[in-house]
């Protein structure tokens, strides 16, 4: 089983843990502030811009997609 915890400064963002029959993702206490949170920050190719929210998001994605395509490290 793979589990990760995003957290901010005040706590848990969201917790992933995933094996190869399910995946969850647990609020946190701090989900709603940082998906609302519109700070911007660079992006992984380091010339892009995007949301603090919009980054979480995507990470959030990446994970899902990852476990769909069977990746061990969902």
């Amino acid at each position: 089983m793979n589990c990760e915890i995003a957290i901010n400064l005040n706590g848990v963002v969201v917790e992933v843990t995933a094996n190869p029959g399910r995946i969850n993702f647990t609020k946190g206490e701090q989900f709603e502030t940082e998906m609302a949170n519109r700070q911007k920050v660079i992006s992984g190719d380091g010339f892009n811009t995007m949301t603090t929210a919009e980054n979480r998001r995507q990470w959030m994605h990446r994970k899902l997609d990852a476990w769909i395509d069977g990746e061990d490290n969902a």
